[in-house]
């Protein structure tokens, strides 16, 4: 059923609930706080349906019920060290990379990102595996170099302690020049109504690079960072073609992305 105000019709009027408090919790998200009045007037519904939606989102944790409005739970942009980040939600990732491996191509080149999701990609390929591999993490490159027969090429830049990764600032011709075939990258947050999102400038411009060389662009995301919104836009969620994601999930989050185009496959 539509959520609809009929006291105000605008733009905003008729949008499915699910989509509505998706929008809330970005904002929110976005912006640290948000107050009934704020949240009514930008989406131009009544005050009750705003608190309705706030008191649901809270019980589900999505954000803490304040007087009038809401607070963010935590804020999103912000970084954890990286040793950190790989033990948080480590067995939804094992399985994340378990779904993804069979998307892996037999030959032809491929591009792995950042991120300790893809890192648990990375640890799924064979010894005798016969593809090329471009990444800028320093992990991935270690691993396949020394336990796999594949061709690996690092890209070069200063090292982010917080990735242990590149920042690609010496790879400039590098991503003009180079193509792959497949290339699989994490997100801070994806959510079909602000698209995929990172936690700097920087990091966005840099992912934009990779999914520009990609024919084919897959994103392992655990379900923490689905319908969520990070710091700054990278691009719409239809620059994907797939995102390997788990059971946790809404269905709502799942049902947005597979209308917006996106494959989504369910790590069990």
């Amino acid at each position: 059923m539509r959520a609809k105000d009929t006291n105000n019709a605008s733009c905003h009027d008729g949008l499915l609930a699910a989509d509505r408090r998706r929008r809330i919790v970005a904002y929110v998200r976005r912006h640290g706080a948000a107050s009934v009045a704020q949240l009514a007037d930008w989406l131009s519904v009544a005050p009750n349906t705003i608190r309705r939606d706030l008191d649901m989102l809270a019980s589900d944790r999505k954000l803490t019920r304040s007087h009038g409005g809401a607070v963010a739970n935590e804020p999103d942009y912000t970084r954890l060290p990286y040793e950190t980040v790989s033990h948080v939600h480590a067995e939804e990732k094992a399985r994340i990379a378990e779904a993804a491996a069979p998307l892996l191509p037999e030959s032809g080149s491929v591009f792995l990102a950042d991120g300790t999701t893809v890192l648990a990609l990375a640890m799924q390929i064979p010894a005798d595996a016969r593809i090329r591999v471009v990444t800028n993490s320093l992990k991935v490159a270690s691993r396949l170099a020394s336990d796999t027969s594949v061709a690996v090429e690092l890209l070069g830049g200063r090292v982010r302690p917080e990735l242990l990764a590149t920042d690609c600032t010496l790879a400039t011709q590098a991503l003009e020049m180079l193509f792959w075939d497949i290339a699989f990258i994490g997100a801070a947050a994806i959510d079909v109504s602000f698209g995929i999102t990172e936690r700097d400038a920087v990091e966005a411009e840099r992912q934009r690079k990779f999914i520009n060389r990609a024919t084919r662009v897959i994103a392992l995301c655990d379900s923490s960072k689905i319908g969520k919104c990070s710091y700054a836009l990278v691009g719409p969620v239809s620059l994907l073609d797939t995102v390997v994601t788990d059971s946790g999930a809404s269905p709502e989050d799942v049902r947005a992305l597979r209308d917006a185009g996106v494959e989504v496959l369910i790590a069990d």
